[in-house]
């Protein structure tokens, strides 16, 4: 990087933001520089710490893409619908009876909520909770889906063994959940395909010989089932069979639970959650996770980092390149094979290690980049331009009136060398940004704090299928690393145009 006429730092930032790739760089780093300031105030941190909590995301579909995306559907997608428990707004209506008989005591308890569907899809998933409190002996819990039609389709029937002490607390340690999309042996939820099969045959719309050519099951339950919430939310026809032909039925939805008791104290409670297929503006992950949440807390991460990262390092290798230069001798010596010794140590298998063994905060990981990044490339690069000012007329002057060498240095020398310092320092963000990306792909990052890496190697975890079809948590976090390393790269850019004699020509 040649020197030319001098000029201060202020006049190097006023006139690289003239340039087109300093305009370019400004506003792209102050779209960056504002998200960062609101995204606090946007989404809480307490928010992102519990972006590791399984429970706090529970009620967001799994794996879809975002709502807008409908647009190139061209149906209308279905967003979940929360019914909460009973005693909350537009829960469960809640009736229960008490009642003895021949010394006795009977409790009967009926929750029932109806909701709207007017989707061109089938939910994703269907989930029901419920939560109960009863004496020495187990209630028998009921369920039924009252479609638009007046078709009643009873879902289970079961007996609890949780309990609760208080069923409006709704504790998840006492909640007993019945997955219809997702039957398995541990909770009853299989038998809502038996009761689907029944009632379908009952209808005319199957026969038993069919539903098993459909659906062999040579152990007893179904091996594959059918989307359960496609056969209960479909139009009563043979084309439902078949969900590339089945046709949704809109209209009012009602879920009904019943709870039959054996002793005075028995009560219930109960929620549901009717899955959409979208879900926000940029979509979920395979942990139901609001992939949003990490793409805003990326920016502010990414800045930091990379900003700190590239300010200490370039800094402290720009004084020790200047000392370097200025003094020579054995100091110059000292500090050139330093440099060299440095160039040559493997960072990133290092901080691999380190990763793996001791798993350090993103803090900690800075603070270990820094070290390592005391001496380097920018040391040299540093030691060159002041070899050249040092021979220049007016360090000649600063010498003849008295200066010291250390006055000079900092007096006069430096401020010389801050615009070439600032240009390095914009093109050394993105891989300060890029190593964070890495060593989060590889999950060696900060486990609580989400960042674009790390969504990025939870996609690519999660399988190469999942990694390359489930495009937007891939896509958003890319360009989020791309836009912001774009950014620094065009600042750059701008400062070497302004500060090279032989860009400024052209």
């Amino acid at each position: 990087m040649a020197i030319s006429a001098p000029i201060g730092l202020k006049a190097a930032f006023l006139e690289a933001a003239r340039t087109k790739s300093g305009l370019a760089a400004t506003a792209m780093l102050g779209f960056l520089i504002l998200l960062a300031v609101l995204v606090p105030l946007l989404v809480p941190f307490d928010v992102v710490r519990q972006w590791s909590n399984p429970g706090q995301w529970s009620d967001n579909p799994k794996l879809v893409p975002p709502e807008w995306s409908e647009v190139f559907t061209g149906k209308r997608q279905p967003r979940t619908v929360i019914i909460p428990p009973a005693g909350q707004s537009g829960g469960f209506d809640h009736v229960r009876v008490s009642f003895e008989v021949q010394g006795q005591n009977y409790t009967i308890v009926v929750l029932k909520q109806s909701f709207d569907f007017q989707a061109d899809a089938f939910p994703s998933e269907i989930s029901l909770y419920m939560t109960t409190m009863f004496g020495s002996k187990s209630p028998l819990v009921r369920s039924w889906l009252t479609r638009p039609d007046g078709q009643e389709v009873q879902l289970f029937e079961d007996t609890p063994s949780l309990r609760a002490s208080n069923v409006s607390q709704f504790r998840p340690a006492d909640v007993i959940t019945y997955s219809l999309t997702y039957p398995s042996f541990k909770d009853p939820s299989y038998q809502v395909y038996a009761n689907v099969k029944q009632w379908l045959i009952s209808n005319n719309v199957t026969t038993s010989g069919e539903w098993g050519e459909l659906f062999p099951s040579p152990t007893g339950f179904y091996s594959n089932p059918p989307k359960a919430q496609v056969l209960l939310m479909a139009q009563l026809n043979h084309s439902m069979l078949d969900p590339r032909t089945a046709q949704v039925l809109k209209g009012k939805y009602s879920i009904k639970f019943e709870v039959d008791g054996f002793s005075s104290v028995d009560d219930a409670n109960a929620r549901a959650v009717v899955f959409g297929t979208v879900y926000g503006l940029i979509g979920t992950d395979d942990q139901r996770r609001d992939l949003l949440i990490a793409l805003l807390w990326g920016a502010p991460v990414a800045l930091a980092f990379g900003l700190a990262g590239a300010l200490a390092t370039v800094l402290i290798q720009t004084i020790l390149g200047a000392i370097s230069g200025w003094y020579g001798g054995a100091v110059d010596e000292l500090v050139q094979r330093t440099a060299d010794f440095y160039l040559i140590i493997p960072t990133l298998p290092i901080l691999i290690l380190i990763g793996i063994l001791y798993r350090p905060s993103l803090i900690l990981i800075l603070f270990i980049l820094v070290v390592f990044g005391v001496v380097g490339a920018t040391t040299k690069v540093t030691r060159s331009i002041v070899l050249q000012v040092k021979e220049e007329q007016f360090i000649e002057a600063a010498r003849s009136y008295g200066a010291s060498r250390g006055r000079i240095l900092f007096r006069y020398i430096l401020p010389r060398v801050m615009p070439y310092t600032f240009a390095l320092i914009a093109l050394t963000v993105p891989a300060f940004i890029f190593l964070e990306a890495s060593l989060s792909f590889l999950g060696l990052g900060d486990p609580n704090l989400p960042t674009w890496g790390q969504l990025l190697g939870n996609a690519y975890g999660a399988g190469p299928a999942i990694f390359y079809t489930f495009w937007w948590w891939v896509f958003f976090p890319a360009a989020g690393i791309i836009f912001t390393t774009v950014a620094f790269a065009l600042l750059g850019y701008a400062f070497d145009k302004v500060l090279n004699p032989r860009l400024r020509e052209q």
